[in-house]
């Protein structure tokens, strides 16, 4: 979970820069580059939902049923 909270940081952080820079530029490839930095956040956050949906389940088995306790 450490590892993938550290790789989303590793690219939400340089996410937001582009996000940034491309938000000061008006011509097409800047709406491009804003689309595509949209598409990428919406997949971090899909990916952000599943892991934590899947520690839940995790939990919810080892409390329940003594399964998955190798932590």
């Amino acid at each position: 979970m450490q590892q993938f909270a550290t790789l989303n940081d590793q690219i939400r952080n340089p996410l937001s820069v582009i996000v940034m820079l491309a938000g000061f530029g008006s011509d097409e490839n800047s709406q491009k580059i804003l689309e595509r930095a949209r598409d990428i956040d919406s997949i971090l956050d899909r990916l952000d939902t599943g892991w934590q949906e899947s520690e839940k389940v995790r939990k919810f088995l080892k409390k329940h049923y003594g399964i998955g306790g190798g932590e």
